[in-house]
This record gives C-alpha cells, structure tokens and sequence, in this order.
C-alpha cells in the first residue's frame, strides 16, 4: 500500500478577496491625509494629528454608539439633539450648587448625564420596537423634541457653566495629558476597545449583527429583535 500525498497550492489573494466595505475608510482617511498635506505639510505633523484627534474625540464616541444601532438595522437622527439637550442638563446642575463639594458635583453631573442619556435611547428604542415606528420618521420627531427642549432651557441662547472651581477641575478631561497623550485621545480608544469587544466578543453583540442582518431569521432562531434594538438605543444614549 502507498500513500499519495497530494499537496494543494493556495490560489493567490486578489483584489476581488478584499472586503471592500472595510477597506473604504481606510483609503478615504489616506486620501484626505494626502490632499491635507498638499494643501498645507504641517497638516501630517504629529502636533496637529493629535489636535485633530483630540477635538473629534467626542463625535467618535458618539459614533461608537450609532455603530450598534446601525449594526441592528436601526437608525437615530436624534443623536446631536438628544447631545445638545443632556449636556444643557448637566450644566445647568452642576450651575445649581445643590452640592457644595465640586468634585463630588462633578461626579454627580457625570452620573446623571448617563442616566437621561439612556433614557433618552431608551424613548427612542421603545418608540421604534413597541410604538413599531420607522427610525427615520421616530428620531426625526424626537430630534424636534430634544431640540425644542434645548431652546426652551438655554431661553434661545448658550448655557455656560458658571462655576470656576468646577471648570478648573473638568479642565483636565479636555486639556490634560498622560503620558504626554491627551486625554480625549485615551478616552475614545478605551471606549472603542470597550465598545469592539462587546460587538465581536458578547452572546449581544453577535444578536445585533444576526439582527441587522436579517430581522426574520434572528427571529426564527429565539433572538429578541425588540430587545436587542431597544438596548442598542440605549447605548447610543450612553455614548
């Protein structure tokens, strides 16, 4: 008896192998990079990357949020709204003084920005799940709420935060460094490591691809669509 051993070349990768849909971002970043540097060399310094980086920080842990609700077959246009009316809240405790200590205060601010953010997600997931409302047309109207809400708080104007012991001690989270990293910059990637895992590693985070990828099927195998769109909502409040 003789043993054939047959050995199997693997094809060579092409560019039809390549997730162009992941890849996309990655070259339009390059493209923008290149024509920044064109425009203007000191656009690819390291000084100003970080500053770039550094004030989009927060639109991309807004971002992180939208990309569970986007996951699930959802969509939110109220997110800068609802942004806009937890963070006239927030300011306009903390400019309350119910709590003598500034730290503390902050702390409190931060806390109960988390909790009406999720509430706000909370509204807009259990109006477009139980209230069976498209996305579009239900964020759409709760853009309008939350916009109007802003307004009428901030009387047509800014609302600015009164306190300079308070704006010293927050200073930091925006100004501050570790390391020689701003602080921002720490933030997000924490945030985003956070936020991959969740989505690639967790029983949740693969029912929010099932169900963004076919609603029908994640049904017929036991997922709770409501559920897991409603809770994505909610973490796009929390971001």
């Amino acid at each position: 008896m003789t043993n054939v051993a047959t050995e199997t070349q693997k094809a060579p990768r092409t560019s039809r192998d390549w997730d162009m849909a992941a890849i996309a971002p990655f070259v339009a970043l390059a493209l923008l990079l290149i024509l920044g540097y064109f425009a203007n060399p000191n656009f690819v310094s390291v000084a100003n990357l970080l500053n770039v980086i550094t004030r989009s920080a927060f639109i991309a842990i807004i971002a992180l949020g939208a990309t569970y609700v986007i996951s699930s077959g959802g969509l939110d246009l109220s997110v800068g709204s609802m942004v806009a009316f937890v963070a006239s809240l927030m300011i306009l405790f903390m400019n309350s003084g119910v709590i003598a200590d500034p730290v503390l205060m902050l702390i409190c601010a931060a806390m109960l920005t988390l909790l009406l953010g999720a509430a706000c997600g909370l509204v807009n997931g259990l109006i477009t799940t139980v209230g069976r409302i498209e996305p579009f047309i239900a964020t759409l109207g709760t853009m309008g709420i939350y916009r109007g809400l802003t307004t009428w708080l901030s009387q047509g104007g800014a609302i600015t935060l009164q306190d300079r012991e308070l704006q010293q001690i927050y200073r930091p989270v925006y100004f501050g460094s570790v390391a020689g990293i701003p602080v921002p910059i720490i933030v997000i990637f924490a945030t985003a490591a956070i936020a991959a895992f969740v989505l690639y590693r967790t029983r949740y985070g693969r029912h929010v691809v099932a169900v963004g990828s076919s609603e029908d099927v994640a049904r017929y195998s036991g997922i709770s669509v409501n559920r897991v769109r409603t809770i994505a909502y909610v973490i796009q409040g929390l971001c």
